[in-house]
């Protein structure tokens, strides 16, 4: 008893926080629904950060991951993006990998993924690995059939094969990229990445054309900036420092970033000195140091997010053997399961038999109670209604439930002569009713006839009905 309370007990835990699970399970669907639509209809980010921690804690764990892997990898997606836009890289890092392994269906948001993880890589100065997340990028957005962001990655791609002196391969990237005419923000970005083609080889005239093309397509201030540092390092190394030096001037007023600081103070401090000015060399110094100490704090940062992509693409699917793992077990518990109810149902089956066998004993038993007291019919048996007054204690509504079947006197009481003399030959059979053996048989099958059963089958019927009597 205690045993079947306990199992009750856990039946109503498990069945409690399996509702409160599917609560929190719809919660979070509906959580990564929200953001989907603001993403997608809105361009905005959804804001509600811990909402998105909790989709995260509701979903990521074997069940989770096994059936809503495509909710969790957004989840992180999101995630990763707000901790980008907080310049909290390392965590940034931590959530696009943890959205990569979810492996979502919809391969525009693996390419926005792994295009993520590219430019943190671009942050990180690892050209090697930004290379290996934008081609990734790049595939996911072939297949999933948009030429807006295949072809924004196809020149994503082109620039670190440049960086890494890959010219072929940049070269045959950039001529399937020339082919998309999309808009002038995406011919300014392709005319960039030519240019830095050649500047990488050290072809400046070529370079500088390009860099000035893509210079007149920019239509905003702020999208400017990345040619405006290089045409000031073109022109630095051309020895042209009167050329560089509004470039400088205008990264120095308008940017924030370290990495564009320390270069522009550089090529400041080159024409101070070169005009002797003492004073200005002295300020611009200074302030290249305190440049150059963000700089090293944001590489401090930026190294804890380099090392999670380097194991990431070392160990891209942690998960596999706690999959594997999982696997096991429901197999395990299946195979259980099964043992357990052929087990109930052989144990029940033999249980069954044992009881039939019982009963068969007992019956067996009152039968041979009945031959030793007849050890053949009285000649008043041929009369049903004395058999019956004999018979019906001992038999109890045996004789009764034979009569639902419309049989004559006579047939009851053959029936009545097969159940207690099985062994009984034919002829004693026909001596006892008066009848031939060829009448037995003809009497024996009108009357399994009338029952609706074949003739073989009549004394198993009898035996039968008087077992369902017990």
């Amino acid at each position: 008893m205690q045993s079947v309370r306990l199992v009750t007990y856990l039946l109503l835990c498990l069945l409690l926080v399996s509702c409160d699970y599917c609560t929190r399970y719809q919660e979070a669907h509906a959580t990564i629904a929200i953001a989907d639509s603001l993403d997608q209809n809105e361009h905005t980010l959804f804001e509600d950060t811990v909402a998105l921690q909790q989709a995260i804690r509701t979903l990521d764990n074997p069940f989770g991951r096994l059936i809503a892997h495509n909710q969790l990898g957004k989840a992180h997606y999101y995630m990763g993006r707000h901790f980008s836009l907080n310049d909290q890289i390392t965590q940034a890092a931590e959530h696009y990998i943890a959205a990569d392994r979810a492996q979502i269906d919809d391969p525009i948001y693996r390419g926005r993924i792994n295009s993520c993880l590219g430019h943190i890589s671009k942050q990180n100065e690892s050209d090697s690995l930004a290379l290996i997340f934008f081609i990734r990028a790049n595939e996911a957005f072939k297949a999933s059939g948009k030429d807006w962001y295949y072809a924004h990655t196809l020149l994503d791609v082109s620039e670190f094969h440049t960086y890494l002196h890959h010219f072929e391969e940049a070269d045959s990237v950039l001529h399937i990229a020339q082919s998309y005419q999309l808009d002038n923000y995406y011919l300014a970005r392709y005319n960039e990445t030519k240019g830095l083609y050649f500047y990488e080889q050290l072809q400046y005239d070529s370079a500088l054309y390009y860099f000035h093309q893509a210079l007149s397509l920019w239509e905003y201030e702020e999208y400017k900036f990345y040619t405006y540092k290089k045409l000031m390092q073109l022109y630095h190394d051309m020895g042209d420092q009167a050329s560089a030096l509004p470039y400088a001037q205008i990264i120095v007023e308008q940017s924030a970033d370290p990495n564009d600081l320390v270069n522009a103070y550089y090529c400041l401090m080159l024409d101070a000195k070169a005009n002797n000015d003492i004073e200005l060399l002295s300020r611009y110094a200074h302030a290249r140091q305190d440049a150059n100490r963000l700089l090293n704090a944001q590489v401090g940062k930026y190294r804890g997010a380099l090392t999670q992509l380097k194991e990431h693409l070392a160990n891209p699917h942690p998960y596999r053997w706690a999959w594997i793992t999982l696997l096991c077990l429901l197999v395990a518990c299946l195979l259980l399961v099964i043992a357990i109810v052929l087990h109930r149902r052989y144990a029940a089956r033999r249980l069954q038999v044992a009881h039939h066998q019982i009963e068969d004993l007992s019956i067996s038993a009152q039968l041979s109670d009945i031959r030793a007291t007849y050890p053949r019919p009285r000649k008043q048996w041929n009369d049903y209604n004395e058999l019956k007054k004999d018979l019906e204690p001992q038999l109890h509504d045996w004789l009764s439930q034979l009569e639902t079947y419309q049989l004559s006197n006579r047939e009851n009481v053959f029936c009545t002569y097969m159940l207690l003399y099985p062994n009984a030959s034919l002829e004693d059979l026909a001596d006892w009713m008066h009848y031939s053996a060829t009448g037995v048989s003809t009497f024996k099958r009108r009357i399994a006839q009338k029952i609706g059963i074949p003739t073989r089958e009549l004394y198993h019927f009898l035996y039968e009905m008087l077992q369902s009597e017990k």
